[in-house]
């Protein structure tokens, strides 16, 4: 019976995809934490200077020569004590000892997550943004575009291009806001909890998270190791992210349908058949909802891996669970990114979708309110009114442009008993698509000036969120720029 460590199984199976893990999201983050670390213990007279310096130096050659070509061996357990060990070679085995006063791989690790957490959902924010900025510019083009709206997949009421765009970036909207409000609970530093009862030592935890760039210490050293649904938040913004796009990705897949006949997309996003010569397969749209689907499932996944776990130092939501978080976070940026210059690409084909907008007598509707402004009709009855015109109309092959007072006059004859006897200019109005949609300007209506002032708030909210996002990226930027400055004031 094999009793030394580490069990091949379990070497193969846990381990070493672990330390491979370790080497594509956490390195990086791994330096700077141990960089703050070393310096907050030499400003603490913790660390003695010429022992920070030392280890300060081992950790640029380390960050010079990389981890890329490392294999995981089974030596080391992981890829933290690979590095301590290798810094050990580079330093001392003595400076190298003391790295771990006041410190515990619990504390780091939460710290390191919460690090790429935040590096991936500044970027996510960034990839939603130019997105929305993508929509905004297209609603301003096509706010006198005719469409046909839909409910339940069927032909309903005319409306206008921008005004279904604007309903997207109006997600958008929202998501981005999801996504910052989840920030500020990311954006704080567990470092300091050491295992998760802190220390004797008097460290200073203010001081690392502010060399970090988190805006404080997770309050509660016990909450710092064992607490992690700020995992499962980003999981569930994005989630929801997810499923509405997914539904924008799949309302675009209808429309560049020959059937439909209203979106092209760009030839660099095109594929062909193998057999049929005459495809044209927008195929990109179908691997960004298939992308979508990964990302809801790497979701889900963080929000398993959380159930029933103990509230404290678990594997449950430390090594096994960065890989869907991150992976999920990767496959929502890149998603914004594909869709971005998918639109980029494309081209609406307005003259049809206008003649679409009106046909099935989708105008019914302002028929009905014209019937009761004009012959002072009770809605339901001008309902019934309009209802039988239309089933006339169908029954007759006639088209809403075919349709004048003397059909509506026989409609309401069967229904309620008389004519109204309007004219033909109010009947061909009220059927019209266009001054369907010119009527409804209220807030929050398709008309051009409500819409443009829709879309006008959407875009100075756009650039508030720029403005924030821009902002968090620099104090991320000051706060290296603070840490550097401490490291060359040690030597």
């Amino acid at each position: 019976m094999m009793s030394t460590f580490p069990h091949p199984s379990y070497a193969r199976r846990v381990l070493a995809p672990n330390f491979e893990q370790t080497k594509t999201y956490l390195v990086p983050a791994m330096l700077f934490a141990t960089r703050a670390h070393i310096v907050m213990l030499v400003r603490q007279k913790i660390l003695e200077r010429a022992t920070g310096r030392l280890l300060l130096n081992g950790l640029r050659a380390l960050e010079t020569e990389g981890v890329r070509d490392v294999v995981y061996d089974g030596k080391y357990e992981d890829l933290f004590f690979y590095l301590e060990h290798r810094l050990g070679e580079l330093t001392s085995e003595e400076a190298v000892g003391n790295v771990q006063i006041a410190r515990s791989r619990n504390d780091l690790g939460g710290t390191l997550c919460r690090w790429v957490a935040r590096e991936r959902a500044l970027a996510l924010l960034q990839a939603i943004n130019a997105f929305r900025a993508r929509i905004l510019t297209m609603a301003r083009a096509h706010v006198e575009t005719l469409m046909p709206g839909y409910t339940h997949t069927q032909p309903a009421q005319p409306t206008t291009l921008a005004h279904y765009l604007g309903a997207v970036a109006a997600f958008l909207e929202r998501d981005a806001a999801r996504l910052q409000s989840a920030y500020a609970r990311v954006n704080l530093c567990p470092l300091g909890a050491v295992a998760f009862t802190t220390t004797g030592f008097p460290i200073d935890r203010a001081l690392v998270a502010d060399l970090l760039g988190f805006d404080a210490p997770v309050e509660n050293s016990y909450d710092a190791v064992g607490g992690a649904d700020y995992q499962v938040e980003v999981a569930g913004v994005v989630q929801v992210a997810a499923a509405s796009l997914s539904r924008f990705a799949t309302d675009l897949l209808f429309w560049a349908t020959q059937e439909a006949g209203a979106l092209r997309i760009g030839d660099a996003f095109v594929q062909i058949s193998s057999i049929m010569p005459q495809k044209r397969n927008p195929v990109v749209l179908e691997h960004a909802r298939t992308q979508l689907g990964y990302l809801y499932a790497d979701a889900q996944a963080v929000f398993t891996l959380h159930h029933n776990a103990p509230l404290g130092d678990v594997n449950d939501v430390e090594d096994p669970i960065y890989r869907p978080l991150f992976r999920m976070l990767d496959y929502a940026i890149g998603v914004y990114e594909l869709l971005d210059a998918v639109l980029a690409s494309a081209t609406w084909n307005i003259v049809h979708l206008a003649a679409r907008a009106a046909e099935g007598f989708t105008t019914a509707t302002e028929l009905a309110d014209t019937l009761v402004r004009e012959a002072r009709l009770p809605f339901r009855a001008a309902h019934r009114v309009v209802a039988q015109l239309v089933r006339d109309a169908l029954a007759q092959k006639l088209t809403p442009r075919d349709i004048r007072a003397s059909h509506l006059d026989a409609a309401a004859q069967q229904v309620l008993g008389r004519a109204l006897g309007l004219s033909d200019a109010i009947v061909r109005e009220s059927l019209d698509a266009r001054h369907f949609v010119a009527t409804r300007a209220i807030p929050g209506g398709p008309a051009q000036q409500a819409m443009s002032a829709v879309i006008a708030r959407q875009s100075a909210q756009l650039e508030q969120d720029v403005a924030w996002h821009n902002d968090r990226v620099a104090r991320l930027a000051q706060a290296q720029e603070r840490l550097q400055k401490e490291i060359e004031a040690i030597g």
